[in-house]
């Protein structure tokens, strides 16, 4: 394989309330007692990695049949975070655009496992998957609850299941790993979810840069303002996570790509047309 590269994908966009994006984007007041809520546009990616050590996806998108009366997600997910994807954007196809087989993929690394991050595991049959250790418990607790109101997706769930995946788990008392030459696995912990994790990559003429994932949602989030994160389950580590990739970024002069900022998207070299190397 030649030198490494890293592909953007541009997989669609959802939209939700911005209040869950960032804390108290919206907030009532005396002279706006009822302060209209925002229902905010934000867009979707995935990563590949062409490297010497094997192809490595970075999350894994929505499912292409998520939405619909038939559809992958729930009602309650389909109303408060409804996906907007063309057949063109889903993640088998872009992989395709590349001259790339779903089957190459060697590994997935899952920032975690919700709707908008976990969809198409069952396309990569082949590829062993990193996942933090309590991002999968959660998972599969919703999934053992029947949860109709989570961010996992039973029926995605279902699939992962059928295809009997082979599964990496990430301890949480493991530290940050050395994935592969100048790939790291940054092993986050509690926050957005119940175990996130990111990837740092160091590339030839591209330098460092960190996939933060939905441990920052959007520029917003970031320096110099670090907004909360809307939707957290471990708040106090969600900032520590913050206050670690800021710094993380500052030693490496790396470029730190959001989980879910339509701008910053808009402003990379998007697959196929380009890539990081």
């Amino acid at each position: 394989m030649s030198a490494t590269k890293l592909h953007v994908f541009n997989l669609g966009d959802m939209k939700m309330d911005k209040s869950l994006l960032i804390s108290r984007a919206t907030v009532a007041s005396v002279s706006k007692p009822a302060a209209p809520a925002i229902f905010a546009s934000f867009s979707v990616t995935a990563f590949l990695l062409e490297h010497e050590e094997g192809l490595v996806l970075f999350d894994a998108g929505c499912h292409p049949d998520s939405m619909g009366k038939n559809g992958h997600w729930t009602a309650f997910q389909q109303e408060h975070y409804p996906f907007f994807g063309t057949p063109e954007q889903n993640l088998v196809r872009q992989v395709e655009r590349l001259g790339v087989k779903p089957a190459d993929v060697r590994y997935i690394v899952l920032s975690h496992m919700h709707n908008d991050h976990a969809g198409c595991l069952e396309f990569f049959p082949n590829a062993t998957v990193y996942v933090h250790e309590d991002e999968f418990a959660a998972a599969m607790q919703a999934y053992a609850r029947g949860d109709q109101e989570t961010s996992y997706v039973l029926k995605d769930i279902d699939g992962w299941i059928g295809k009997h995946l082979d599964w990496r788990f990430v301890r949480r008392d493991q530290g940050d790993i050395p994935f592969m030459k100048n790939v790291t696995i940054l092993n986050f912990g509690p926050g957005h979810s119940s175990g996130m994790m990111g990837l740092e990559i160091e590339l030839a003429n591209s330098g460092t840069i960190i996939l933060a994932s939905d441990s920052i949602y959007c520029q917003e989030n970031f320096y110099p303002e670090f907004k909360p994160l809307g939707i957290t389950f471990d708040s106090k580590n969600a900032r520590a996570t913050l206050d670690r990739i800021y710094w993380l970024s500052k030693q490496k002069d790396a470029q730190v790509f959001f989980g879910h900022d339509s701008t910053q998207t808009a402003t990379l070299k998007l697959s196929p047309d380009g890539y990081y190397d």
